[in-house]
């Protein structure tokens, strides 16, 4: 069963910058509050010369619509940071939906061919094909290997460290210790001989042909 990873965050970037244009916005509110109160304490103190009623509601008037336009602004910026964030995750879990699906369909497609091959061919065709391929393997083995004895047969002792063409076993696997070049065979130990003579299925003998 296929099981939807964690998913990662959404883009820092774009957050940081939202963040960050909501800081300056509330810097800006509470500099309207501090010019706010210094218009105040002047106004106070110039005495009843000005009419500091009428300053201070002028000021209290501005001061609320500025305020009124800082509240607007931090909403749009909450409606945009909510928005883009979720339309990130949306397109984060789009992508892993979409793979899930891929893997689902591909593995009920395999499972619905193997299931309609069970049913539609005979078990004796499914042998007989079997055993067509393992003869085929095993021509291509042997073909494979009489190349390799005739191209080794033509290397002379004065050759050792030409490569000799290696010989594969039933399995149609290369033997791990098979010998590099002649001055390999030569060094041969007995049991090192006697192990490839069993890989190989050959007699064991004491010739290094």
């Amino acid at each position: 069963m296929t099981t939807l990873t964690v998913l990662d965050g959404p883009d820092l970037t774009d957050v940081g910058e939202l963040l960050e244009v909501m800081k300056q916005t509330l810097s800006s509110l509470g500099a309207t509050f501090d010019s706010l109160g210094e218009q105040t304490a002047r106004v106070a103190a110039i005495g009843p010369a000005m009419e500091s009623a009428h300053q201070i509601n002028h000021l209290r008037r501005q001061l609320q619509v500025q305020d009124r336009k800082q509240e607007e602004r931090i909403t749009e910026l909450k409606i945009l940071l909510r928005d883009v964030l979720k339309e990130q995750i949306i397109e984060h879990l789009r992508g892993h939906v979409y793979a899930m699906i891929r893997e689902q369909v591909a593995q009920q497609v395999r499972d619905q061919v193997e299931f309609q091959l069970r049913e539609q061919i005979p078990q004796k065709l499914r042998d007989q094909v079997r055993e067509h391929k393992r003869q085929i393997a095993e021509v291509r083995k042997s073909l494979h290997n009489s190349e390799a004895r005739r191209a080794n047969s033509l290397l002379r002792s004065n050759h050792l460290l030409e490569p000799l063409h290696p010989l594969v076993r039933s399995t149609g696997e290369v033997s791990e210790i098979f010998p590099k070049n002649l001055a390999a065979i030569f060094a041969l130990g007995p049991a090192s001989a006697r192990q490839l003579c069993q890989e190989y299925g050959l007699p064991e003998t004491d010739s290094r042909e």
